[in-house]
Formats: structure tokens, sequence, C-alpha cells
């Protein structure tokens, strides 16, 4: 892009966008230096918490002096835009690592990245700083194996309630200590359970508590029992203590710093045992893994990590809440549109006569490129691989295998769907998007699934959606919840000469779950669909706080006039009529919203 001036800044090009704004590769011209500029979402500077806490996190942790935590150089504000001048570093992230190793690591590399990891962790919790989304994607490592904590965003301070902002996504769920899902105290121990899963999974090339479902991953953090590398390699005998007393159930048997975890992982290394370089898994590749040489066309977006992650993340990303749930939040995401996808196959249990309806340009593709934004469990979201699944997923699968085709599945903000799919970047939608007559004057519907608002509550609460004057509700950024629902409550409770409701906007639906459960607001408004699905997941903490109210049906965007519609009402109809769909309603737990019959832009309101 074309430099674009931003205050004393010029911003020469996007690299990352993310819920909490994007991230520029800019120049300072007050300094003659180029940097990473994260820019906030204008309606966060509106929020003076937001500010408060901003200007005092940004502060805080531009005071870490650690040489493993991104520097940050200034922040302030800019035509009313938050901003985070951060030094930019270029780099490959862990999790990319893994992933492309598709096996253990070097046991001395593993090592080596933890102990630098500790220190950042350890000097941020000496400033008061919980980090909260310790992960492999949020460690950065250098050509030269120079490893940085990022993602540092708007941390957390130690003990102080009430503030939140973007924090993890579902797909953070592998790395979170037990006290995350039962509002338990969360402190820099929860950081070294954190930490301790990465080095596990570093030593086996595998996350402590695989699973097939969100449910099971969280039960494994709570009631398994610790997973021993040794069981992976008998080699690594010797780290079994250490990861045991790490990911241990309760925090007081943990470590109690970072450096400790180091030093029994650098003991564990040391022990008698002997790494050959050249014996089994762990000598996958190298222990180096320099970047530019091992540089794939798939990671190549990566190295853009390098840079968005220091910067998405940059912000410094001790993070207020914890887990949770999205609201269809505006989490901007950079849609790979040059990504290389395979030529196209016929589709097992394709139906000719339905086939044939299809726009002869989609029939002869072979594909429908469908537009997603995530996470917004149970209907689309990351699982703990990193792999769009949910609900709408599934069904999408089902209906597209009946037309003969393949799905090809692009992330993107929420708000850009519609705008997409009418400009034809998309072929379809699929973001649990409400039909509504307003909607219907710029693209048809397909409708799939009825939801309404249901609120939550923590267990034990009596909050009444009906009677909530003087309450703290969250509820994600740009929902109908927010921009409706709740303002139209607010002003009949000031109207009655009551308290307003103190409406509490998050980015994204997962921290809005996570601060009900940690009691940073008394409920919280969603889809009946996702905060159904935050009950269950919550381990008991969180219950419904009356029934679902205002129903509507959730519709698949298409161009406006596009036969298309019909193709796709015709192929749910016969997915329907086979039984898949009852199937996979239950599967996700959402077959209370199931309808009968499919319909072009069916909107009710």
């Amino acid at each position: 892009m074309d430099a674009t001036p931003f205050g004393h800044y010029q911003l020469q090009e996007l690299i990352g966008r993310g819920g909490m704004g994007e991230v520029y590769r800019a120049y300072d011209t007050h300094t003659d230096r180029i940097v990473a500029l994260k820019v906030l979402p204008p309606h966060l500077a509106q929020d003076t918490t937001f500010q408060r806490r901003f200007r005092r996190e940004s502060q805080a942790a531009a005071g870490v002096q650690d040489p493993h935590v991104v520097p940050i150089h200034s922040y302030g504000e800019i035509d009313g835009r938050l901003y985070l001048d951060m030094r930019l570093i270029e780099g490959r992230n862990l999790g990319t690592i893994l992933e492309e190793n598709g096996e253990a690591l070097l046991p001395s590399f593993a090592v080596k990245v933890v102990e630098q990891v500790a220190t950042a962790l350890d000097a941020a919790h000496a400033a008061g700083l919980i980090h909260r989304d310790v992960k492999p994607s949020n460690v950065l490592i250098t050509e030269r194996d120079f490893v940085y904590l990022i993602d540092f965003g708007l941390a957390r301070s130690a003990g102080e309630p009430g503030m939140t902002t973007a924090g993890s996504t579902l797909g953070t769920l592998a790395y979170m200590a037990p006290e995350r899902f039962n509002g338990g105290k969360i402190d820099p121990r929860s950081d070294i359970y954190a930490l301790t899963c990465v080095l596990y999974e570093c030593l086996t090339g595998a996350r402590p508590y695989p699973a097939d479902s969100l449910e099971q991953q969280i039960a494994g953090h709570i009631v398994q029992p610790v997973p021993k590398p040794s069981a992976t390699d008998a080699r690594l005998a010797a780290f079994d203590a250490v990861i045991e007393k790490g990911m241990a159930k309760k925090p007081e048997h943990r470590y109690q710093s970072a450096a400790e975890l180091a030093a029994a992982a650098r003991r564990a290394l040391t022990s008698p045992m002997r790494w050959s370089s050249r014996s089994g898994r762990h000598s996958a590749r190298s222990a180096r893994i320099p970047v530019r040489r091992r540089l794939t066309r798939r990671a190549g977006a990566v190295v853009g990590a390098g840079l968005v992650l220091v910067v998405i993340s940059g912000v410094v990303t001790w993070q207020w809440s914890g887990w949770p749930d999205r609201t269809r939040a505006p989490r901007q995401v950079v849609v790979a549109e040059d990504t290389a996808t395979p030529t196209p196959v016929p589709t097992p249990g394709a139906v000719p006569s339905i086939a044939a309806t299809l726009p002869a340009d989609v029939r002869e593709s072979g594909r429908l490129v469908v537009g997603v934004n995530v996470p917004y469990a149970p209907n689309e979201f990351r699982d703990a691989y990193g792999e769009i699944v949910g609900f709408d997923v599934d069904l999408m699968k089902a209906v597209t295998r009946t037309l003969g085709l393949v799905p090809e599945f692009r992330e993107t903000a929420f708000e850009s769907v519609l705008p997409s799919v009418q400009s034809g970047a998309f072929t379809v939608g699929m973001s649990s998007i409400t039909d509504t007559i307003e909607r219907e004057k710029t693209v048809d519907f397909v409708t799939y699934l009825e939801a309404g608002t249901l609120w939550a509550q923590r267990a034990g609460a009596a909050v009444d959606p009906a009677d909530a004057c003087g309450l703290r509700v969250g509820v994600a950024y740009s929902v109908i919840q927010e921009t409706e629902e709740l303002p139209a409550k607010s002003e009949a409770c000031v109207a009655a000469g009551r308290e307003p409701i103190e409406k509490v906007v998050f980015t994204e639906q997962d921290d809005v779950t996570a601060a009900l459960i940690a009691g940073e607001v008394d409920a919280m408004s969603a889809d009946s669909p996702v905060t159904g699905f935050a009950i269950k997941t919550s381990g008991g903490a969180l219950e419904p706080a009356g029934e679902v109210f205002d129903s509507a049906p959730y519709g698949w965007p298409v161009a406006k006039g596009s036969p298309l519609a019909e193709s796709l009402r015709q192929a749910l109809e016969y997915v329907m009529a086979t039984g898949e769909y009852r199937t996979i309603a239950t599967m996700w737990g959402v077959e209370k919203g199931m309808i009968e019959d499919p319909a072009i832009n069916g909107a009710v309101r």
C-alpha cells in the first residue's frame, strides 16, 4: 500500500489484522526508524475505562526490561485512535515450526526455547502482569534462535478485577490451566502451567490432552492424569517429573516461578541419558531450524506472522480476560486470496439432479468458496488443532457434498462477509448470520437454523433478562445484542427512573464468557446456540438466565438473484430428508434450533 499519514507516522504496509486492531509496518518520522505500529479500533478509544487501562498497562508492559520481550517504543492516541509503537522483528513462531516439523523437536532445542520464554514471563510477573495466553504461536524465534514471548497485548494486572479485553480463542484450550475453567484465581502459576504444556509439546510432538471435542479437552486439564513424555519416548523419562510438577492441577503444587521450571528442564536434559543428534524422532531435522533456509511456501504467510505476531500480538497481551465465546465480533483476518488450491475432484455422494441446478460457473469450478468468521462456537470456530469446525461447517460440508462440490473455507472479518458475497469474492457466507429484512436488500439468504437470544449467569445467581437494570452485562462487539437489545433495555430502565444496564463490550465472544466465569460481569447475552455451548463447556460454572427469546432464522447469504440460493435450498432439503441434518445438529447440541423447511429469504423481522 502507498504510505498513509497517521500523525507523525507513515503507514507503509498492513501486515496483520486482529480483534484488537490493525498492525502496520510504519515509518516514524520523529525517530527516523521503521516500526510495527498497532492501531486499535475506534470503539475502544471511546471507552474511558479501556483508555485508562490501555495507558496504564502499556506503560507497565513498556517497563518490562527483558531481552525476550518485544520492546515497546511508545503509545498514545492520534485522531481518536489508540496506538502502540513496537520494534519490528522478523522470525517464525514455534507453532509453525512444530506443525511443519511434524514430530518432536530436539530436547536441547526445546529446553533452550523454554529457558528464554521463562525469563520473559518472570520479568512480566515481577511487574505484576500475567500473560494468560502462553502457547507455541506466541513464541517467536529469530534466525539465530533468539526467542521472544509475544502477544503481550493489554495484559491483566495480577489481582485486579473487572477489566477485560480481547483474549484467547478456543484454540488456546490446549494450554489452559485447570483454574481457567472453574473460576479459580488466575495468577503467574497459570502461565507456568501453559509453558509446561508448550515444553511437553516440543518434547513429544503432541499436545498434552489431544481430544475430539472441547469438552474432552477441558476434562483433560481438570481431571485426567498429567501425561508422561516417556510414554511417547522412553528416553524422555527424566522429563516426566518436570511435566508432572509444572502441570499440577493445583497451583500450589507447581513450580512457583518460570525460572524454576526452566532450571528443572535443564537438569532433566543433562541427566545421564544422552541425546544423539541422529537418533529417533528427536533428530527431526535440526535443532536450529533456521528461518530463511526452511521457509516453505506454506510458511510464507508466517513470516508475515513473524511480523504479524509481534504485532497483532505485539500490543503486549498480558490479557485481561480468560477463555471464552464470540459474538460475531469483527476479528479481522487477512484473507489469502492467492493460496494455492488443489484441483477439485468429483465428490462422492453427489445428487446429480440437484447438482444440475448449480450456476454453470460454480459447477465448472468444482468448489464453493465460503466466507467465515470465527470463533463462534459451536457454529464455527477453530479447534485445538487449528481446524475450522462446528455445526455450520459440518452442515455446509454435507450440502456441498450433495452438490458435488468441495467447500473452500476462507476466514475473514464478520462485517466483510456480506460485502464479499456481493462482490463475488465469496460464493456464499457462513457465519451464523441472522436473516433480516434489512440484510435481504443486499443478498439472498437460505435459512438453515432458528436461533434467539439467551442469557447466561454464574451458577446460583438470580439474573432476570427482563429486569436487568443496574447490572453489568457482557456482550460481543457489533452483534444484535450489543447494538439493539441491551441499548433498548437500558433506555427502558432509565425511563423508569432506574439505573441503566452497564454494557461491557468485548471484541470476541470468547472473552465475554471468560469475563462471566471470572465474575467480571453479572451476566452475558448472546445467540442461543453460543450461550448454550458456553454453559455446556463451563464445567458447571454457568447456567441459563431465563429462556430463549427473539428467535429468528440463520441464513447462508448468496449474491442477490443468484440461482445458487435454490441449489443450496434443495441440497439442504435433501440432507434433512436423509436424517443427516438432525444428526449434525444433535452432535453439536443445537437440535432445539432445527427447522423443518429451508426457505429463501425467510426473515421474520
